[in-house]
């Protein structure tokens, strides 16, 4: 299934607000030409070529051209203990309808 085009911006690896844990913070613009009543995207986090989080959050009432931010946390990883190898993260549209 091939789901529309979506641009990704403002992405952030932080520490959560009120606590340990790593989460994920950023914007995405729906791009793809088509509305969607949700839109379920995967994000993972890498040290080196290993998946250390995997992790999917959901954009409900996603309009053609509109700019959403998210905000999610990534499993138990605990922010101080793994930010400092984090060397890439890849975010891609699962599933949307």
């Amino acid at each position: 299934m091939s789901i529309g085009t979506f641009a990704f911006s403002k992405i952030k690896l932080q520490k959560q607000a009120q606590g340990l844990y790593l989460v994920m913070k950023g914007e995405v613009e729906n791009n793809s030409g088509k509305s969607y009543h949700a839109v379920v995207f995967r994000a993972i986090i890498f040290i080196k070529n290993i998946a250390i989080g995997n992790i999917t959050f959901i954009i409900n009432g996603f309009n053609n051209g509109q700019t959403r931010e998210f905000e999610a946390q990534v499993g138990e990883l605990q922010f101080d203990k793994v930010i400092r190898d984090v060397s890439r993260y890849e975010i891609y549209a699962e599933n949307a309808y």
